[in-house]
């Protein structure tokens, strides 16, 4: 009889371990459970993007054929670094001036077990693979066509990205990756006149607050077409203005 309830009491323990375990694992799958997704922008619905990279690709120069395979590279290097519930966004800067992106999504994540659990692999496999990384490629093809423009306001265009919702002060880890000739040309300035005298302390103004914080990359395009205005020039413009409002920002040249 002792026998029998001395087994009874190490099966009611047992029993009792396994259901505390699976009340355990149900409390960390709960608390680690994916964001629940919008299907359109892949953004999370109940929480805030966890930050933003924008490409602007300057298309009012024509490039070189050869910019096309540097362009993939660039927006492919960029995506790659974006993570989960980050924002990636690519926009043209061309003839219409238009900040509306071409391409616009969060990063999903890759699929996990978590992510397979809640929403499926098929579904969270297709998110990622179809949707965030295979989307960005087709745009960059788009992006890497012929186009040319009667002036580059870069300036301006960047000041209206600064002053966006998803690209405000508010948003975290924000980034801002520029493929151009940076030959700002605009009636508010043109650089073609001044040999870049001036340009920081508009870019001060035009910039403002909303800058703070933002990563600036430069992906400085030397296609030939200087028009008397020579790249050292147009670095120690820029330079001077990412100084003037203590910017972090790179320089690369691509040819």
């Amino acid at each position: 009889m002792r026998d029998k309830a001395k087994v009874n009491r190490a099966y009611g323990a047992a029993t009792a371990g396994v259901i505390a375990t699976l009340f355990v694992l149900s409390i960390v799958v709960w608390a680690f459970r994916p964001a629940q997704l919008d299907p359109n922008t892949l953004c999370p619905v109940a929480r805030p993007i966890a930050g933003h990279t924008v490409v602007i690709v300057d298309r009012t120069d024509r490039w070189t054929p050869a910019m096309n395979s540097a362009l993939a590279n660039i927006i492919e290097a960029a995506q790659h670094n974006t993570q989960q519930y980050q924002k990636f966004s690519i926009v043209a800067l061309d003839a219409d001036q238009s900040t509306h992106p071409l391409f616009s999504a969060c990063n999903p994540g890759q699929p996990s077990l978590l992510s397979d659990l809640y929403r499926g692999r098929k579904y969270t496999q297709r998110d990622f693979e179809q949707k965030f990384v295979g989307a960005a490629d087709r745009v960059a093809d788009e992006v890497s066509q012929p186009a040319e423009a009667s002036a580059s306001p870069i300036v301006e265009y960047v000041h209206r990205w600064l002053g966006s919702d998803d690209f405000s002060a508010s948003v975290p880890d924000r980034r801002l990756i520029l493929v151009s000739d940076m030959r700002q040309n605009s009636p508010l300035f043109s650089i073609y006149r001044t040999g870049g005298q001036g340009l920081a302390p508009l870019v001060a103004d035009q910039f403002g607050p909303s800058e703070r914080g933002v990563n600036f990359d430069v992906y400085f395009i030397a296609h030939g077409q200087d028009h008397n205005v020579s790249e050292e020039q147009v670095r120690s413009a820029w330079d001077r203005a990412f100084s003037l409002i203590g910017a972090r920002y790179t320089w690369r040249q691509i040819d």
